[in-house]
């Protein structure tokens, strides 16, 4: 068998250019385009006049937007990848920041991130592959790093904290860590066994930091620490809390296991499947992040045209969501959440359902089957679900026959709890039956959740690196802003393959701007860091 020649010991007489070694058609050609046409000017300002100089912000936005595409999220590796990787070594042009310089940047410049996802947007609305005529809503939980063993009660915080207060030393040794110590903390002796064991796994653990290095200032991290776990208590209601990442939060998975974790969400335009918005939150529901993602579609697009079609599934359905988009011209797609009933033999109790009775709006009362009116009493407040209600009341409950298949009150009188916007949730709910409604909000499962499916299987983003709510927020742009980047690659790649059919000549406009930004001028860069 003949074999190709390799030629292990040959070099280059003249070093070869390195583009030459990077397929044409390789997306980093668009990412280095893309993020030399950012304004970076007051980065230059921050960073002008004397003092060590600093990696240039082009060049670590390059190496993170590449790295989220190749689905490499960790600092050490994206590190690796510069020194070692062809297509790194070109995008950051020979320089080699290390893995704290690119984990440092990425957690702590928000707003030159969130400007670079919003540049995304506006890159794809200027080819016109954003239509804003139908927008769908969604969200998923992200775990986060954290594991669920670092979460503590309230209780048990207080004590470790009473104990970091006035027992924690750095000449304790750790096999001295018994009961004893902890007899003066306030609480401790109300605890249960699971829980006393849970503050002394705590104590072991810090004990052993503050003997690792007893330069710096261990104690005053773990009150701090323990300070913003409890303040996480007083924002939130909520059980437990990580100490690991306090601003995560407990939440059911697709699989339905409880992590902790946050809530991710994505707005996406129908045309290409362009995101549009994103955010990260705390909350453990859908139903009060449909106003901010419109709010931020706007901000990102502009204000929405009137009729500009609204897709969400039934996590985001409230009253005043269905008020809001309305009283805004918009045109709201959400099902009603599913009430299952109990299964009655007696006809005449569902013949009493709320949706039986008719109101009349000139005199401001229900009317029941038996054409008894049902008069306003109060209106009230629920803070579980933060929204207004109004309360009707019988005037003949007492008369009717039929009062005990009405009610289950011990006085036999019916009230109705009516929702704040009934009549908006009413027109919603009836335009919902018809099979026009029915098709639009179908086409939302070919565009939103194929989006959410794309990073969490092909970028394998299932779970957060980076932790507190501004850094995740930082990673889950990052995320969009190359999922954004890689719907416009496939966009132009595929519209000159069909211009080339077609026999027209030329490159496609964007894929052009591409190549013609290869070869820009290089000088003003050099210029900065050769300050």
């Amino acid at each position: 068998m003949v074999f190709i020649k390799s030629l292990k010991n040959q070099v280059w007489t003249l070093p070869p250019d390195i583009r030459d070694l990077i397929p044409s058609d390789h997306i980093c050609y668009l990412v280095e385009s893309f993020v030399d046409e950012m304004d970076f000017s007051e980065f230059e300002t921050r960073y002008d006049g004397s003092g060590h100089p600093a990696y240039h912000p082009c060049i670590m936005c390059k190496i993170l937007i590449q790295s989220m595409l190749d689905r490499v999220r960790s600092s050490r590796a994206i590190a690796r990848n510069v020194r070692e990787n062809i297509v790194y070594i070109y995008l950051a042009e020979n320089l080699q920041p290390d893995f704290r310089t690119i984990s440092d940047f990425r957690k702590e410049n928000e707003e030159l991130i969130t400007a670079m996802f919003k540049n995304t947007v506006k890159a794809a609305k200027d080819l016109g592959v954003i239509g804003l005529e139908q927008l769908s809503v969604d969200g998923s939980k992200v775990k986060a790093s954290t594991s669920r063993k670092s979460a503590v009660m309230k209780n048990v915080l207080e004590v470790i904290e009473e104990y970091v207060k006035n027992e924690l030393k750095k000449g304790i040794e750790i096999d001295k860590v018994e009961d004893e110590h902890f007899g003066k903390c306030r609480g401790y002796d109300q605890l249960n066994e699971s829980e006393k064991h849970k503050v002394r796994a705590v104590a072991v653990k810090y004990i052993k930091q503050v003997n690792k290095d007893e330069s710096s200032d261990r104690n005053g991290k773990i009150e701090n620490t323990i300070k913003k776990a409890l303040n996480e208590f007083e924002k939130d209601s909520i059980d437990n809390v990580s100490l690991t990442d306090q601003e995560s939060r407990f939440m059911i998975n697709k699989k339905g296991t409880i992590e902790l974790a946050y809530n991710t969400q994505i707005t996406v335009d129908h045309k290409l499947g362009i995101i549009v918005a994103n955010d990260v939150c705390q909350d453990r529901n859908d139903t009060y992040q449909l106003k901010p993602q419109i709010e931020m579609v706007e901000k990102n697009c502009g204000l929405l045209k009137v009729g500009t079609k609204i897709c969400a599934d039934t996590g985001y359905y409230s009253g005043n969501n269905v008020h809001y988009l309305i009283d805004k011209k918009l045109d709201p797609y959400i099902p009603e959440q599913e009430v299952t009933k109990t299964i009655t033999e007696n006809f005449e109790d569902l013949r009493f359902d709320i949706s039986t009775f008719e109101y009349d709006e000139e005199n401001d009362e229900f009317i029941c089957p038996e054409k008894q009116s049902l008069k306003f009493l109060y209106e009230g407040y629920e803070k579980e679900r933060k929204r207004k209600y109004r309360l009707y009341k019988g005037t003949e409950c007492k008369k009717c026959k039929f009062s005990k298949n009405c009610t289950k009150r011990k006085d036999g009188i019916r009230h109705l709890k009516i929702a704040e916007f009934s009549k908006e949730r009413k027109q919603l709910a009836e335009k919902m039956k018809t099979e026009e409604a029915k098709e639009i909000y179908r086409q939302r499962q070919q565009v939103v959740e194929p989006a959410i499916g794309n990073y969490k299987e092909n970028l394998r983003f299932r779970e957060f690196l980076t932790r507190g709510i501004k850094s995740v927020r930082n990673e889950f742009n990052l995320v969009c802003t190359a999922v954004n980047l890689k719907k416009i690659w496939i966009y132009s790649n595929k519209n000159e393959i069909i211009r080339k059919r077609n026999g027209i000549n030329g490159t496609f406009h964007f894929k052009k701007k591409i190549v013609d930004r290869i070869k820009f001028n290089r000088a003003k860069k050099f210029q900065f860091h050769n300050r």
